[in-house]
């Protein structure tokens, strides 16, 4: 064997490997994940009353509320599209005035329903709900939509349960679990 058909070889057999090596990747994002449940838990010790945590999960930001006794007073005050909470996405324990299992903690996805915005809190004595700053849709401190905004449906709330005391697990089980 010369050195020029032995150097060939060795190429084509690098170039093999990489292609190889870089097809994995490719085909698997073919493949649909077949993990079990997705959990995220979530302290909310160091949250302050009339303080936000936004967390990042499923690719979506999750905002965590710590409402005070003013923003609970002022709930219902608004005139409200879905004040029963009947065709909002959420899970049922959200199917109540605070839209929460406690409700000095809401717990909502940060994306307007209208066309999937970002919302921003509204602050002025104390927390007093969202603003959508893309079509200006208004949620009060329960995320209800308020009549007259281009949102029809109030913020989504997702699954979760407390797991101790100040410690909150958002989850999605599989569907077809």
């Amino acid at each position: 064997m010369n050195r020029r058909m032995l150097l060939t070889r060795i190429v084509a057999g690098f170039t093999a490997v990489g292609f190889v090596g870089f097809s994995i990747p490719f085909i698997r994002s073919w493949i649909p994940a077949v993990s079990g449940d997705v959990v995220l838990d979530v302290d909310l010790s160091d949250l302050a009353t009339g303080k936000i945590q936004q967390v990042r999960w499923l690719g979506r930001n999750v905002l965590l509320i710590r409402r005070d006794k003013t923003s609970l007073e002022t709930l219902g005050n608004t005139p409200l599209e879905d004040a029963a909470s009947s065709a909002a996405q959420q899970p049922k324990f959200a199917k109540n005035e605070h839209r929460s299992l406690k409700p000095e903690h809401l717990v909502v996805y940060a994306n307007c329903t209208h066309l999937g915005c970002e919302v921003a809190a509204r602050f002025e004595d104390s927390f007093e709900g969202f603003n959508c700053p893309c079509h200006f849709s208004r949620f009060d401190a329960a995320g209800r939509v308020e009549k007259g905004s281009a949102a029809k449906l109030n913020l989504e709330v997702p699954d979760y349960e407390y797991i101790g005391r100040e410690v909150i697990r958002l989850k999605q089980v599989k569907a077809n679990a």
